[in-house]
C-alpha cells in the first residue's frame, strides 16, 4: 500500500510541473508575477578537537528562491541549495524526500560541489481555503527553540546555517476560519518506514494562541498541543506531544517543551526555555557528540538529554552590530554547550558575523572541553 502511495505522490509531482508549465505558456490572457531572490554565503570553520587535533574546513552556500503567480489563485515555488565544500571534512546528508532531489556535481574526498531541490510545490487558492503538493515547509511549531508539535522539521539549534529546513514531501490542505481559527491536513508518504497523516487546529482565547494536534505518525499515533501568549510583558510559550506506540516492544514518550522571553527598554533580550524528552538519557557514559551534531533528531528526541535547558541573551550594541550568547545544559549526561555571536549589517545587502561553538563534557567534577568550533560568515543577499 505505501509503494503504491509513493508512486501516486510521484505522479502527483509530475502532475503538478506540467500544470505549471500549461499555466505559463497556454494562458497567455492570465496576469503573471515572478519572484527570484537568494544570497550567497562563505562560511570558513576552524575546528578544535579535544585531542589536540584540528581542522579548517570552508563552505560557499548559495540559496535561489523563486516563486511564480499565475492568475488568483495558482501559485508554485522552486528553491535551490547549493554548496561548494572543501578542506578536510565535508559531511553532506543523503536526501530523505520521496524522490531524491539532489545531485553531486562533483564528490572527491576534499573538495565537493552539491545540489539539492528542498522546495518544489504547486499551490491553489481560494477563499478560505489552500491546497498544496509538493516539498514544502510545514511549520507547526510554536515555541522558539524546541518544538515537539513540529512533526515535520526538527529544529537542530546547532545548525545555524541551514535556518530554512528540509522540505517535506506532502499533500497539505488549510482553511481559515473568520475567528482567527484554521485547520491544516497533512498527507506525507516515506519511502523508509510508513507514513504520516496529520491534522492541526489553531484558535485564539483569551488572548492566547492555542493549537492541537492528533497524527498517525509513522510508528505512533501522537497527540499534542501547545500555547503562547504574555504573561504580563513577557512571553510565555510551550508545546507538548504524546507518542504512543503501536508497538508492543517500544514505550509510548513524551515531548515538552516550555519558554519565557523578556525584552528590556535598554534592548536586552532574554529567553530561557526547558525541554522534557523522555526518550532521553540521564548516564553520562552514553551520550555521544555526533548523536547532537549529526542531524538525526526527530519531535520524540530533539535532545539526546532527558532534560535540557537553554538560556540565550542578544542586545543591539548599535543600528548595524548585534550580539548575542547562548548556553545550553543536558541535565544527567553534564553536557554544557556555549555559544557566543556578534554580527555586522554592512548594508541591506551585505552582513557578516562571527559564530562560536563551544562543547563541554562533565568529567571527574571537571567541565572538559570536547570540541571548539570558531565560524566566520560573509553573506550576500539579493
Amino acid at each position: 500500500m505505501e509503494k503504491l502511495l509513493a508512486i501516486g505522490m510521484n505522479k502527483f509531482f509530475l502532475l503538478s510541473i506540467f500544470l505549471v508549465n500549461f499555466f505559463l505558456l497556454e494562458g497567455q490572457e492570465i496576469r503573471k508575477d515572478f519572484s527570484f531572490q537568494g544570497y550567497v554565503k562563505y562560511l570558513p570553520s576552524y575546528i578544535d578537537y579535544s585531542d589536540n587535533e584540528s581542522e579548517v574546513n570552508h563552505l560557499i552556500h548559495n540559496r535561489i528562491n523563486m516563486r511564480g503567480y499565475i492568475g488568483n489563485n495558482f501559485s508554485v515555488g522552486l528553491d535551490l541549495r547549493n554548496r561548494v565544500l572543501f578542506g578536510e571534512t565535508q559531511v553532506i546528508f543523503e536526501d530523505k524526500g520521496i524522490i531524491d532531489l539532489s545531485n553531486f556535481i562533483v564528490d572527491s574526498q576534499n573538495f565537493k560541489i552539491h545540489s539539492v531541490i528542498d522546495r518544489i510545490w504547486l499551490k491553489y487558492q481560494i477563499d478560505k481555503i489552500e491546497i498544496s503538493i509538493g516539498r514544502q515547509r510545514v511549520n507547526w511549531g510554536i515555541n522558539t527553540i524546541w518544538n515537539p508539535n513540529d512533526l515535520f522539521n526538527a529544529y537542530n539549534f546547532i545548525d545555524f546555517d541551514y535556518i530554512e529546513r528540509p522540505g517535506s514531501d506532502v499533500l497539505r490542505f488549510q482553511y481559515t476560519g473568520d475567528d482567527l481559527s484554521s485547520l491544516d491536513i497533512v498527507y506525507k508518504p516515506s519511502k523508509y518506514n510508513g507514513s504520516v497523516i496529520s491534522a492541526l487546529y489553531r484558535i485564539n482565547k483569551g488572548g492566547y494562541d492555542f493549537q492541537f494536534l492528533a497524527a498517525n505518525y509513522y510508528d505512533d499515533l501522537a497527540l499534542g498541543g501547545g500555547w503562547a501568549g504574555n504573561i504580563k510583558n513577557a512571553g510565555f510559550k510551550g508545546e507538548i506531544t504524546y507518542f504512543i506506540s503501536k508497538k508492543k516492544s517500544q514505550d509510548n514518550s513524551t515531548s515538552f517543551s516550555t519558554s519565557i522571553d523578556y525584552s528590556f527598554r535598554n534592548g536586552l533580550y532574554i529567553l530561557a526555555t526547558h525541554l522534557y524528552n523522555s526518550n532521553g538519557i540521564s548516564d553520562p557514559d552514553k551520550f555521544n557528540l555526533e548523536n547532537l551534531t549529526d542531524n538525526i533528531l526527530s519531535p520524540k528526541n530533539l535532545m539526546p538529554s532527558k532534560n535540557s535547558y537553554l538560556i540565550q541573551a542578544s542586545k543591539q550594541i548599535s543600528p548595524a552590530i548585534n550580539s548575542s550568547l547562548a548556553i545550553m545544559h543536558g541535565q544527567g549526561v553534564k553536557f554544557l554547550f556555549i555559544s557566543p555571536n556578534i554580527s555586522y549589517e554592512i548594508d541591506s545587502s551585505y552582513d557578516a558575523s562571527i559564530i562560536g561553538q563551544f562543547f563541554y563534557m562533565d568529567q571527574d567534577k571537571i567541565y572538559k572541553n570536547l570540541l571548539k568550533g570558531i565560524y566566520f560568515q560573509f553573506k550576500y543577499s539579493f
